[in-house]
């Protein structure tokens, strides 16, 4: 490592810090993911991804259960920067109220547009980084790793998405469309997520190659653009006592279902 860095000003301080804006993230093309556990995940798989540099604070993590062991492995780390920063500057570039002190920058990767056969998920409008967080990991738990998003979800990289993910988005692959479309000329049966006495129930879906689960806004449920091309209607039955499922958890539910085919 080179001096620590005490300045904020910083251009590499500056630089971390825009990525918690979705505005520095696109320009840059790059986010972040932070915490002793998931950054050892991030060297265990180096080969596989995009790793820009290393920032850390020797002085949070030396306070920390496994700080210390992951400090010896980044000195022994080859062809990967490793910046350090004062535990002031460290606090002040992340979103977390109590960093763990230590992040790794990675490039947003760009992937092709080639599902296989595999059954993908996709999420039409939302909006609240918790849910998104948790359905990528719920994802990668149940063997969909292919993720669609519509234009007005929220962005999967960005710093509460990503510690939501709890490494997950690091076994995902995330595409941004609008034209869904497209994967009914690919030959996918595009199955929605609507709770009205027009769908099935989710026990009665007979699960097959090529299909596309959707989910929903939080508040508005699948939007009319997406419900006109959808080939089939499900729901979860739930007690009339209870409105609605939260679509993290009606996500899980369905791809439970998914995965046990």
């Amino acid at each position: 490592m080179n001096e620590i860095i005490t300045s904020k000003s910083n251009e590499k301080a500056k630089f971390i810090k825009s990525l918690n804006e979705k505005k520095g993230r696109r320009i840059n093309n790059c986010f972040y993911l932070e915490g002793i556990k998931v950054v050892n995940e991030v060297l265990d798989c180096k080969k596989a991804i995009d790793i820009m540099f290393i920032a850390c604070s020797k002085e949070i993590l030396k306070k920390l259960n496994g700080g210390d062991n992951i400090l010896k492995r980044l000195d022994n780390i080859l062809n990967i920067e490793v910046v350090e920063f004062s535990k002031n500057v460290f606090e002040n570039i992340t979103d977390t109220k109590t960093p763990q002190g230590i992040l790794a920058v990675l490039k947003i990767p760009k992937y092709e547009e080639n599902f296989g056969n595999e059954n993908i998920l996709i999420l039409d409008k939302v909006q609240d980084a918790g849910n998104i967080g948790t359905i990528i990991r719920t994802a990668d738990a149940f063997g969909i790793k292919n993720i669609i998003c519509t234009n007005g979800t929220v962005d999967a990289y960005s710093p509460k998405v990503v510690r939501s993910t709890m490494g997950s988005i690091l076994r995902e692959k995330i595409f941004y469309l609008d034209d869904i479309n497209k994967l009914k000329e690919m030959g996918y049966t595009i199955v929605g997520s609507v709770l009205d006495d027009k769908s099935i129930p989710l026990k009665n879906l007979k699960i097959t190659k090529k299909m596309a689960f959707v989910m929903g806004n939080e508040s508005n449920g699948i939007s009319e653009k997406i419900k006109k091309i959808c080939d089939i209607f499900v729901k979860i039955p739930i007690n009339d006592s209870v409105e609605s499922l939260n679509v993290a958890i009606a996500t899980a539910i369905i791809l439970y279902k998914n995965f046990e085919k």
